[in-house]
């Protein structure tokens, strides 16, 4: 009785008293909709940052509760933005504030308990909440990049740098990788302090990847079970880290340089994390449900193979460029014809090998549907139809090319670095594989696009590894798949004749090792280990094994091959 009546007349009003108070309020608040909730609550916060009160252990116990019951609206309206891609500018920019807002004015109140100096008497309570207070500091962090990843912008140095503080109290306390439960209401949800921030280091990897906020989001929640899958080393491994950080500096992940080595310095490898994504991306293509995989059950086969497709490429190319020094760059103000997909690329090198080849038969830049037939039939252009072409010489016009144009700023012995319009190029991803020219009187060059960032809100910058400056463009045919009832119809021309697809790909001279190696950019549908195919590059056939896999993108497969025989 005594303590209801003190209630009653107390002043403070405050939930952060103590948790008989917290528990009230929160009954008391969850009576109003949410709009008045989210004003009430954060006017609480404001007043218990702006106040002088002496914290102690029971105030922490209630601004932890006061925290978990925050959490079914902060996920309310972080999922209203996300699932809302067409909203208003003014709704979008609202809703932007409020959740980084939020987030900040929470890293707030528990900075505040992280700078606390408690009592010998409450030191060991402390000590056993300060991994959560930690944890969902840095969990609250990682909202605040998300969402400026969210606006293509850079996460601020200020924030990284608290992100690495952080993160280094929980090393130095020697918790950082102690698992618990974040909130009660994410019961299946295990994290640590280590979890959370290899979550944000990972995401970060992500940010310029042109990804949508929805694909954003679902890579987010993947990571939050696979950053279990990667663990900080202070110790380099040459053979097995690809990624590094320098808690001293406010920036985030880097590619490790001679340079990254010392104390400030952690290292990490996606070895662990791409196998299990891996095994997933198999299953799906199986026929087993996202849901299944515990992918989400809010998204689609299709968009979920799609996203698995384009981060295991992009996470495979930074394995790769993890062994690969970078060439000095140039500062330059060129213009490149670009195209992309493996077909258009294929017709634009063709062109150029027919324009610079010596042989007659090769000059023309028309296709014949006899050329074709035998191309797919047999692999090569028989005699029969040579003979008949010189009395009979009808051809169909081939379609005129089309490209894109990209400002080049700078450029290296490995590749250039360009700038291109977001909306006019919403198609570029990591991991693309394009042709370029600088100039109509050169050759077009085979490249993939490397990385991207955003420079503004429709200027991206595109990173681009040259693989070859004098591809092939030849044409192929294997026994076992090529059969007369799988010719599939690619195209009608005016004349009204069907052409069939034909099987093609571009050899690219490589070297290993500083050994020649000979290798082919395929279709991926068109590989498989040891599989065999008879190759025309211009008039010389060659019979091939398929070997080893270099790379692969999402539509493409660059591949070692071993010639068997040559034929005359």
């Amino acid at each position: 009785m005594r303590e209801m009546i003190s209630s009653l007349f107390s002043r403070d009003k405050s939930p952060f008293v103590g948790l008989k108070q917290a528990a009230g309020w929160i009954s008391r608040l969850e009576q109003d909709d949410p709009a008045t909730q989210r004003l009430k609550l954060l006017q609480a916060l404001d007043d218990f940052l702006n106040g002088q009160r002496k914290l102690n252990m029971e105030i922490l116990q209630a601004v932890m509760l006061v925290d978990d019951a925050a959490q079914t609206g902060f996920d309310a309206i972080c999922y209203q933005y996300i699932s809302n891609p067409r909203m208003s500018k003014e709704i979008e920019q609202k809703l932007w504030r409020d959740i980084v807002g939020f987030s900040q004015t929470w890293v707030s109140v528990y900075q505040k308990f992280v700078q606390h100096e408690p009592a010998s008497v409450e030191r060991t309570g402390f000590e056993e909440l300060m991994p959560k207070v930690l944890a969902r500091s840095l969990h609250y962090l990682s909202t605040q990049a998300k969402w400026h990843y969210f606006h293509f912008e850079k996460v601020p140095g200020d924030l990284w740098t608290l992100i690495h503080r952080l993160y280094r109290l929980s090393e130095v306390d020697g918790f950082d990788s102690n698992p618990f439960q974040l909130y009660p209401h994410r019961a299946d949800e295990i994290s640590s302090c280590a979890d959370e921030y290899i979550q944000i280091l990972m995401l970060a990897t992500l940010a310029s990847n042109n990804l949508s906020v929805r694909q954003l989001d679902w890579a987010d929640q993947w990571l939050n079970r696979w950053s279990k899958l990667i663990q900080l080393s202070r110790k380099f491994q040459q053979d097995r880290h690809h990624f590094c950080i320098n808690l001293q500096e406010p920036l985030g992940p880097q590619k490790i340089q001679p340079d990254s080595s010392g104390e400030p310095y952690r290292y990490w490898s996606l070895f662990d994390m791409m196998s299990d994504m891996q095994d997933a991306l198999r299953k799906l293509e199986q026929g087993v449900a996202p849901k299944e995989l515990g992918l989400g059950s809010d998204i689609r086969t299709p968009s979920c193979l799609e996203l698995l497709k384009h981060l295991d490429v992009f996470w495979t190319m930074a394995i790769r460029n993890a062994e690969v020094t970078r060439s000095e760059r140039r500062d330059v103000r060129k213009a490149a014809d670009v195209v992309y997909t493996l077909e258009k690329i294929y017709a634009s090198v063709r062109s150029d090998n027919d324009k610079y080849s010596r042989q007659p038969t090769e000059t023309k830049v028309q296709v014949d549907y006899d050329e074709i037939m035998d191309m797919r039939l047999y692999g090569f252009v028989s005699s029969r139809t040579r003979s008949k072409q010189i009395h009979n010489p009808y051809s169909v016009p081939n379609k005129q090319q089309e490209w894109v144009t990209w400002t080049i700023e700078n450029e290296s012995d490995g590749g250039y670095g360009a700038l291109l319009r977001f909306s006019e190029n919403e198609w570029v991803r990591p991991g693309l594989l394009l042709g370029l020219r600088l100039d109509a009187s050169e050759n077009w060059k085979v490249g993939v696009v490397r990385r991207l960032s955003r420079k503004s809100d429709d200027e991206v910058y595109a990173g681009i590894q040259v693989l070859s400056s004098t591809p092939v463009a030849v044409s192929m045919h294997s026994a076992e798949q090529d059969r007369l009832e799988q010719i599939s119809v690619t195209e009608m021309t005016p004349f009204g004749v069907e052409l069939p697809n034909m099987r093609t790909a571009l050899y690219i001279p490589h070297q290993v090792d500083g050994a020649n190696i000979n290798t082919l950019l395929i279709r991926s549908a068109d590989y498989s280990v040891g599989r065999i195919y008879r190759v025309q590059a211009r008039d010389r056939v060659f019979t091939v094994s398929l070997g080893a896999l270099l790379e692969k993108g999402v539509e493409w497969t660059w591949v070692t091959v071993q010639v068997l025989r040559q034929e005359s």
